[in-house]
């Protein structure tokens, strides 16, 4: 059952907050202790994720958001973006708000919106179990397409593991970016799926596989395919393309292929075989063509993108 606003005098609210963010107070988080939230978590996921991922995974999951402090994701900035302090964050597809959560932890002006319309749908949705998580209203039922706040309202917005299941791809990005600072940030994560991998299934999967011979290859497994007609397949070139659509004024950054560059600068690889082609990539006439060997087996096999999309500060 999706949440509504109760009032147009909510919805008008939430579309204002872009510009009175800074009057609303950070609050520390309401008293939903570890073992309340771990009971809801799991009903959640059972209900929404029943027939898509195994009871073994829902509960792996539900160990993983229990876990999960926020920092993955702001350490993939640290060296590309430098983050304001009391920065206003917008969270796209927030879920059951662990970012936001961790983010308002931080002293952040954090923010989340989610359509919760993933999976089988149920009685309890991921936003009812945001908002109980914090005592401030700062999570909003919306979609990406189009989403209830001003121009330039967000210094960092963040979408992680979510383009992959919004109708309307370049509509979300161009949504994303009308509400971002100038000099701000826009995170974007997704699958890769030119992998022998289905991340939601928790399957084997063949790249790029049609849905219809899809479905019936889930069904063959006993899941139930409802989630496959939610998704669009995301690669590491679908979505450089996608963000190179966007007009000038912004730059684009491949977070994995600059991390593989900057280990080969030094050398740091864990691996022996890594710390070798790294090596190989500074020889004479052959280095140029085995780094660009590299990254392309890079897209290939990486389990996920990630892009960094910067808006330029605008010229005083």
């Amino acid at each position: 059952m999706l949440i509504i606003f109760s009032s147009s005098s909510t919805a008008t609210k939430l579309q204002r907050l872009g510009s009175k963010m800074s009057s609303i107070p950070i609050r520390t988080p309401a008293a939903l202790n570890d073992s309340e939230l771990h009971a809801l978590l799991l009903q959640y996921r059972r209900e929404n994720w029943r027939g898509i991922q195994t009871p073994q995974w829902q509960e792996r999951i539900v160990d993983d958001i229990l876990r999960d402090d926020g920092e993955a994701v702001l350490q993939q900035l640290a060296g590309f973006w430098q983050m304001p302090s009391r920065a206003r964050v917008l969270d796209i597809g927030s879920g059951v708000g662990s970012f936001v959560v961790s983010c308002r932890r931080r002293g952040l002006l954090a923010f989340g919106v989610e359509p919760d319309r993933i999976g089988q749908g149920a009685s309890l949705t991921s936003i009812q179990i945001a908002r109980r998580r914090l005592e401030a209203s700062v999570f909003a039922v919306a979609v990406g397409e189009s989403l209830p706040f001003a121009d330039r309202s967000f210094d960092l917005v963040t979408m992680n593991q979510v383009i992959e299941h919004v109708s309307d791809q370049v509509a979300v990005v161009r949504e994303a970016v009308r509400v971002l600072k100038d000099g701000g940030a826009l995170y974007v994560a997704c699958p890769n799926y030119l992998r022998f991998y289905e991340p939601h299934y928790k399957l084997f999967w063949f790249p790029l596989l049609s849905k219809s011979i899809g479905r019936w290859y889930l069904r063959l497994r006993g899941r139930n395919p409802v989630l496959l007609d939610q998704l669009t397949y995301t690669t590491n070139g679908r979505l450089r393309a996608l963000l190179h659509e966007l007009e000038t004024g912004y730059t684009v950054v491949d977070l994995h292929r600059e991390r593989f560059l900057k280990k080969c600068d030094d050398l740091s690889f864990a691996s022996r075989r890594a710390r070798f082609v790294a090596q190989a990539t500074r020889l004479p006439g052959l280095g140029d063509l085995i780094t660009w060997a590299a990254l392309l087996f890079l897209r290939l096999t990486e389990g996920g993108c990630e892009m960094l999309i910067l808006r330029e500060p605008r010229l005083t």
